[in-house]
């Protein structure tokens, strides 16, 4: 048993939808595959109270949106642009050589303690330690060949009293030529995040589509990844979520959101050109005229044509048709 009907099936939707994030709408990016896309609207308000009348108004507080999904496409280059500049971001060509740091924190070493760089070259060769300084909060402080002992490529030794393990923090220099990759790294840069532009596309089987902007987002939470099991036959997930607030620069009433709907709006045009004998019966069927009313006057009409032609049909036929010469002729003949 139904209680209702169907309204517009057009505003039935389907399918899942297409994220893409940027500086601009003019250069937005697309984060590609994801599951589980999800767009959250918060309104929180608060009620002004009379003394005497109870309630008088309830105002907006606060009004924001949540946008959460289930990336698949782990693209560290994507979620350096999409972080809004808290992020450091390195692309390395496997050929070219540059100077890096190691640095061995105060308390994990000792004096005589071999010490290693961990990092590896791209042809899988140790790396080429070139200087040592001890970190200062004003500046490091270069610490004397003569201090400590090389061994081989990689490593040293302390060997100076000046050199406290216990206080002193040491930032190994070290020349690396790394395998081609992408390297970021995040923490310590700055505390505010740049926001971003945000667009959610669902796009029907018409080629319409649903569009939702929001003009000022940024990230809600860091990235979170789920390792499968080996035996799985799941990727890994990172999951994302951006909170979008109001901008102020927009025009009121868009400053959250605006959506672009083509897909409800397809069934009031019907979506289907009309036909060359549609198009005709329309012409002759103008607006204001009752095509019921005017198809039974044609019924009408061509029901007193079709009987004015029976009669003279039937008259004709017993010889009782009205015709001045012939009716002379007849009594001319009946006289003779």
């Amino acid at each position: 048993m139904s209680q209702t009907s169907i309204q517009n099936k057009q505003t039935i939707r389907y399918g899942s939808a297409q994220v893409l994030i940027g500086s601009r709408f003019d250069q937005l990016i697309d984060i590609g595959a994801a599951r589980s896309v999800a767009l959250k609207e918060t309104v929180t308000t608060v009620d002004v109270e009379s003394d005497n009348a109870g309630v008088i108004a309830s105002l907006v507080s606060e009004h924001k949106m949540e946008v959460t999904l289930d990336n698949l496409e782990i693209n560290f280059k994507r979620y350096f642009e999409m972080r809004g500049g808290i992020d450091n971001l390195e692309e390395y060509d496997g050929k070219t050589e540059v100077k890096k740091e190691y640095v061995v924190e105060s308390g994990t070493y000792k004096s005589n303690e071999l010490i290693q760089v961990p990092f590896l070259n791209a042809d899988k060769s140790a790396v080429s330690i070139e200087k040592v300084y001890k970190k200062s909060s004003i500046a490091n402080i270069l610490i004397e060949e003569a201090s400590y002992e090389k061994v081989g490529e990689n490593g040293i030794k302390i060997k100076s009293n000046n050199i406290k393990p216990n206080s002193d923090t040491l930032i190994i220099v070290y020349k690396q030529t790394p395998a081609r990759m992408i390297r970021m790294g995040t923490g310590g840069k700055s505390s505010t995040i740049k926001p971003r532009c945000i667009m959610i596309v669902n796009t029907d089987a018409n080629g319409k589509q649903l569009r939702i902007y929001l003009p000022q987002a940024s990230i809600s939470s860091g990235l979170e990844f789920s390792f499968p099991a080996d035996k799985s036959q799941d990727v890994i997930v990172n999951k994302l979520s951006f909170s979008a607030t109001t901008n102020s620069n927009q025009k009121s009433g868009e400053q959250l959101a605006w959506y672009e709907d083509e897909q409800a709006v397809y069934e009031e045009d019907n979506g289907i050109e009309e036909t060359g004998e549609d198009k005709k019966n329309t012409d002759e069927n103008p607006a204001g005229n009752n095509p019921v009313e005017n198809n039974a006057e044609q019924d009408t009409k061509d029901n007193k044509d079709n009987n004015g032609d029976s009669q003279t049909q039937t008259d004709t036929e017993n010889g009782t048709e009205e015709n001045p010469d012939a009716n002379g002729e007849q009594s001319k003949e009946n006289t003779l």
